[in-house]
């Protein structure tokens, strides 16, 4: 997919985007964001929405193939791609693997080569790569494809098109919701492909699921333990840590991670702007404000205050 140019001459949003509009990219202006047609054009083209930090895009074309060289490799987003129409072949490594699948799951920001064999079309949720991992403790730098689409992730696809298909502006607050919500549908989906044992299926999925389901519900409660949340499933501190270990996460990692993922949800809401630090940290569940802020740089690279100061100035 292409990066957003960094010159959109409007008022800015992400990546160069105006904030909340939807965007329209034609070949010219796909050309000049590292993509390329190998023999010839690329016939690639893309509407573009922002809200927050994540980016909203149908993209479309025919059949082609094409080079992406990114003006800003290793740049730390994920590809949520829901393949709309279209049958493509993509190089990996020295392999092309072909993928009529309906889902992709891919870190952006990479070089690659694409072979589209028909006309094709894409929508796609680009979330930055530091959200994610409040809700996935491990992010692959690899491609993965999901043959067929589970009831959720068809509402999220769902959601995504009416967002880009949709020309009426949003505003601040809205945009905030929108960027919230599909934020947290982007963390669960990306969870539940990647949980072991074959998914939710599996009994040690099916175990992690309900222990991190737990997690969520109760994350604000300052007592909550790892010995806590063993007892309260019903089962051995030694067999819920094994269950997580083989995510290679902990379950205090885990509990750690969900207080952190509602702290920056509070401090990047305007109506909690009258919360202070000590009460944004213990609505999360944290035991002191440090301890919030420890798990704030640890996740995010950030810390309260910044979290607060870049959503006052997007």
């Amino acid at each position: 997919m292409a990066e957003a140019p960094n010159d959109a001459r409007s008022a800015p949003g992400v990546e160069g985007l105006p904030a909340r509009s939807i965007t329209a990219y034609g070949s010219r202006e796909i050309s000049q964001t590292g993509v390329r047609g190998v023999g010839g054009a690329h016939g690639v083209n893309a509407h573009v929405r922002a809200f927050g930090a994540l980016l909203v895009i149908e993209a479309w074309g025919t059949a082609s193939e094409i080079e992406r060289r990114p003006l800003r490799p290793g740049f730390p987003t994920i590809d949520i791609i829901f393949v709309e129409e279209g049958e493509f072949e993509y190089l990996d490594g020295s392999a092309w693997r072909s993928s009529a699948g309906p889902l992709m799951i891919a870190p952006s920001g990479l070089p690659h080569r694409v072979r589209f064999i028909t006309d094709w079309r894409f929508i796609v949720a680009r979330v930055p790569r530091e959200a994610l991992l409040a809700y996935v403790p491990m992010l692959a730098d690899t491609v993965s494809i999901g043959s067929e689409l589970r009831m959720p992730e068809r509402a999220m696809q769902a959601l995504l098109t009416d967002l880009v298909r949709n020309p009426e502006p949003a505003s601040e607050s809205d945009s905030q919701i929108v960027d919230r919500q599909v934020l947290d549908m982007a963390g669960t989906l990306v969870l539940g492909r990647q949980q072991p044992n074959g998914g939710p299926g599996g009994p040690h999925g099916s175990l992690r699921s309900r222990a991190l389901a737990a997690i969520a519900e109760r994350s604000g409660e300052v007592r909550l333990s790892p010995q806590e949340l063993a007892d309260g499933l019903n089962i051995s501190l030694r067999r819920l840590q094994g269950v997580f270990a083989e995510a290679r996460s902990s379950v205090a990692g885990e509990i750690r991670r969900e207080r952190a993922r509602v702290a920056r949800a509070l401090l990047q809401d305007a109506r909690f702007d009258g919360m202070s630090t000590a009460e944004v940290a213990e609505r999360a569940g944290f035991g002191s404000s440090t301890s919030m802020r420890r798990a704030l740089e640890e996740l995010y690279g950030l810390s309260a205050r910044e979290l607060r100061t870049r959503r006052a100035a997007a």
